[in-house]
Parts: structure tokens; sequence; C-alpha cells
């Protein structure tokens, strides 16, 4: 026996519902690529700033640099501080967080790192004592360097006269 079926519509949605599913999901694919991208862009590399709560000379050899507050937390070992004059500098980098032993490239001085709070960020109040030799006279600059590379704006001063 033969069966007999109706003709019926065999067509798909209409065109202009076709159109705006098309565009629909063209839109939304390219927003999940889009966050997917932005994403992968990784950490910015926007530079940091702070304050000095102290940066002067305490006797004819020692001078202190006191930390203040940061715009975004700093650990010891992210971070390089340079101290020079025209003549001798020197370029103090952290072996930890906290740092247990700092080491100077260059023979302008010697450093010392007080980390009050014991934790691996560079807080309001911890300081570097420097211990320059007896003959050290003039202005020195102190400059810090991020290790992205970027210098760490500071306020407060950046010149120790040792004079």
């Amino acid at each position: 026996m033969r069966k007999v079926y109706k003709n019926r519509n065999e067509e798909a949605v209409s065109p202009v519902i076709a159109t705006i599913l098309m565009v629909a999901i063209t839109v939304v694919l390219a927003a999940v690529l889009y966050v997917m991208v932005i994403g992968m862009g990784g950490s910015s590399n926007v530079a940091v700033s702070g304050n000095w709560t102290d940066l002067a000379k305490v006797d004819s050899t020692h001078a202190t640099l006191k930390f203040g507050t940061f715009t975004k937390d700093l650990k010891w070992t992210d971070i390089k501080i340079t101290v020079a004059n025209g003549t001798t500098s020197g370029t103090m980098t952290f072996d930890a967080n906290p740092p247990t032993a700092i080491t100077v490239t260059g023979t302008a001085f010697t450093a010392v790192a007080t980390d009050l709070g014991a934790n691996s960020l560079i807080n309001v109040g911890d300081y570097i004592t420097l211990t320059f030799p007896g003959t050290a006279r003039g202005e020195y600059t102190v400059t810090i360097v991020d290790t992205n590379g970027n210098e760490v704006t500071m306020t407060g001063g950046t010149i120790i006269n040792m004079g």
C-alpha cells in the first residue's frame, strides 16, 4: 500500500528574520572575541607614584629615606633605588620581601632597610638608612625605578644634601 503525503510548505524562516539572526550572532561573537583579547593584554604598565615622609641627612655620614604611601602596592623586590651625585652613585636592590640584605652596586654608600610591618610590601614608615663615607659631600639625587622600568614619581623631594 502506498502512503500519500500532503504537500507541506518546507520553507525556513523568512529572509528578514534570517538576516536579523545572522547580524545578532555576528555581534555576539565579536563581543566575546573582544573580551577575550582584552583579557590577554595582561596588567597595565602604569607608572607608580608615591611620597617620602622623610628624605634627609641625619648627621655627617647618615641619611634616611622614609617611605610614605604609593598609588599601588610595591614589594621590596619590585624596585631599585639609585642615589647619585655628579661623581659617585650607588644602586640598591633588595633580596626578599621583607629584605634581609641589600645589594649596593657602586661605592657611594652602604644601606640598611627597616620593614616595620615585616610583610612583603613597602608601607608607610618603612625606611632605609644610608651610610656615606666621611668624605661624602654634596647633593645626592634619589631615583626609584620599578621592575617594569618605569620611574616611580616621588613627592617630598628627590635630593639629600650631604654638604
